[in-house]
């Protein structure tokens, strides 16, 4: 396999497909809120151990691949790589952190705003700049966002430090982004996801014993919903926007991100019996219509 090319020639993972395989991640990592409300575990060692189960599954794939001499990324590339799960791991960790000193409505609606920077930054950086219609999708979604997070942005100088958190979560979030869309040009995509998330998970192991996170667990169906969190919104959900990133823009898979609260206020609803409030039944359409629009612009414009 040169490069990953046979992952777009491999059954329904083609080009052509990427926007269908990015409403199936939208889904899968939709189910990441609700695994999470059911589990008791510190948000680290959730975050540590979707990463680590995901691993255990991509582990033997990527090995496999790199057995290629093509395949196997030099060790330059190795460390880039592991700056890539560094920036995913401070994403994680920031925007839980976050909540400490905000409340959740500012600090999602912080955390999702990514876009911007995945759009500036793939502009500067890869001359790939939106069409009108992009512009407006991007800006519609976000719109969106807003209306679910019912425009609750908490401001007080303890608040500060947690929208601060959280934002710098979203530029983490784009940074990571970013990087898949520049190292998916050249690696496959299981010799790109194991080194990232592998150094991903072993940042979020240095934090869990900065902030005295148990990483054990003693009860067994715990890991039943790590298991559950590493096989959807990890391997199906964060694993097919990396694959979608060598074949759409950037911009798209960020503003995409933004359909997680639309699916998990849906999810809660079937599930938890959660009952949706009223800027979460306005917004989630006008978000899915933002992602709609991007999705319509071609890659490049």
């Amino acid at each position: 396999m040169g490069n990953g090319d046979e992952e777009a020639s491999f059954g329904p993972f083609r080009p052509g497909y990427a926007n269908a395989w990015i409403a199936v991640a939208i889904l899968a990592v939709s189910t990441a809120a609700l695994f999470i409300k059911l589990s008791s575990s510190h948000p680290i060692t959730i975050a540590f151990w979707r990463l680590l189960i995901a691993q255990i599954v991509i582990a033997p794939i990527a090995i496999f691949k790199m057995r290629s001499r093509a395949q196997r990324p030099s060790i330059t590339t190795v460390l880039k790589l592991s700056v890539v799960g560094m920036a995913l791991a401070l994403h994680f960790s920031m925007w839980i952190w976050s909540f400490q000193f905000t409340t959740v409505a500012s600090s999602v609606l912080l955390v999702t705003t990514h876009p911007i920077f995945v759009a500036t930054l793939a502009y500067l950086l890869f001359k790939e700049k939106l069409s009108r219609m992009g512009i407006i999708g991007m800006i519609v979604a976000l719109v969106g966002s807003l209306v679910i997070m019912g425009g609750d942005l908490t401001v007080s100088r303890i608040s500060l430090t947690g929208n601060l958190l959280a934002f710098g979560g979203a530029l983490m979030a784009g940074l990571y982004i970013l990087s898949g869309r520049r190292f998916r040009r050249d690696l496959n995509l299981w010799v790109y996801v194991f080194f990232v998330y592998g150094s991903a998970m072993l940042f979020l192991l240095i934090f869990s014993l900065y902030v005295g996170a148990d990483l054990l667990v003693t009860d067994p169906s715990e890991y039943l919903l790590f298991g559950a969190l590493a096989l959807g919104p990890m391997l199906l959900g964060h694993t097919v926007y990396n694959w979608a990133l060598k074949y759409v823009s950037p911009t798209l898979v960020s503003v995409s991100l933004l359909g997680e609260p639309v699916g998990s206020t849906f999810l809660a609803f079937l599930f938890l019996g959660e009952t949706p409030f009223i800027g979460a039944i306005l917004g989630a359409p006008i978000v899915l219509a933002g992602i709609y629009l991007v999705s319509r612009v071609k890659r490049g414009q």
